[in-house]
């Protein structure tokens, strides 16, 4: 009696449900959020830390990412193509964002990075024909303002360790470079949820590239640009604190166990989960929606830093979080709901 060879269950690619979607987003973020206070307890190099990290989550997503191969299939050219031009921005972003988190702060430099609320939904206008919502037009400069306000930028609190780091004010670097670090992060979500778009239902494989493509731009900048390069015997902090001659030497603390416990925890929790679970929610929401959640991380790292990092929260950053907490509410029509509810409507299930 002969028996018949099955070919491997080839699962279905179905849109996820809004409620799916939004808890897997969600968790993504707050995983997000605790990114920068790891990268300060980890304590290493800036740039050490950004490819340690790109390369830690990497092999951590290579079991899943052959699941996925063989359970679904492989991503197309166009998927790799628009994987790797993501991963180099978000390189160039992390490589920024872990100097400013040094520089300015873990809780400014978030705000910073979240930039890309206008960024990523620009260029899904520019190169999509995505028209957003009206409210979206006078929710932007609101957020805006509120992360402002969130990062303490008008608060005029001294900065402690250096003032001046490459020759220049070390508020202006690091502001800077949470500037450049907002632009590249919203190219990087726009390009990878294009990818993701174009490849439905296959979220491991496109961010198995984007880490790959993070080295190259943290590479460079180990060999040509960073004073210090590859270093994972020196930290960056010395009892939690900016040394004064930083930029010009490396005189933090000598890195330890703990530290590599941190690094581990921030390239498994902070990066591969967390990218995993923000790319599976934004191929399967509304991109001003996305935008507009993932301005909760920022939010959630400047509520927390003051018991991780010292950083205190002013009366201007508490107004702040409030602005950008109800703005978010409102973009995600919560607002309606609770009319709804108040009015003993039933909501449409989903």
């Amino acid at each position: 009696m002969s028996e018949s060879v099955q070919s491997p269950e080839i699962v279905e690619d179905k849109p996820l449900k809004p409620v799916l979607a939004y808890t897997f987003i969600m968790i993504g973020i707050f995983a997000l959020a605790f990114s920068a206070i790891m990268v300060k307890e980890a304590n290493f190099e800036p740039v050490t830390n950004a490819f340690l990290r790109c390369l830690l989550g990497f092999v951590t997503l290579i079991p899943f990412g052959i699941w996925e191969v063989k359970k679904k299939r492989m991503l197309s050219k166009n998927g790799i193509f628009l994987a790797i031009a993501a991963g180099v921005f978000l390189g160039i972003d992390m490589t920024a964002w872990n100097y400013a988190i040094f520089f300015i702060g873990a809780g400014i430099s978030s705000v910073l990075l979240n930039l890309q609320i206008v960024v990523m939904p620009l260029l899904a206008m520019t190169f999509d024909k995505f028209k957003p919502k009206k409210s979206f037009w006078v929710l932007v400069p609101i957020m805006i303002f509120g992360i402002i306000l969130a990062g303490g930028i008008f608060d005029g609190d001294p900065v402690e360790g250096p003032t001046i780091i490459w020759g220049y004010p070390i508020a202006i670097i690091g502001t800077a470079l949470g500037v450049l670090s907002g632009i590249c992060y919203g190219i990087y979500l726009y390009t990878s949820r294009k990818s993701g778009t174009l490849n439905a239902g296959l979220y491991i494989q496109p961010l198995m590239w984007v880490f790959l493509a993070q080295l190259i731009p943290q590479g460079f900048t180990m060999l040509f640009l960073a004073p210090e390069g590859w270093n994972v015997t020196q930290g960056v902090l010395a009892g939690g604190k900016l040394p004064m001659d930083a930029g010009t030497a490396m005189t933090g603390d000598m890195i330890t166990a703990a530290n590599w416990w941190w690094m581990v925890a921030l390239a498994v929790i902070g990066h591969a989960l967390a990218w995993v679970f923000v790319q599976i929610g934004s191929v399967n929401l509304d991109p001003t929606v996305v935008a507009g959640l993932l301005l909760l991380s920022p939010i959630t790292t400047v509520l927390v830093a003051p018991y991780t990092s010292g950083e205190s929260i002013s009366i201007l950053q508490g107004i702040g979080v409030v602005i950008v907490l109800v703005a978010v509410a409102y973009q995600n029509g919560l607002h309606n709901a609770l009319m709804d509810k108040l009015q003993g409507k039933k909501s449409p299930s989903t």
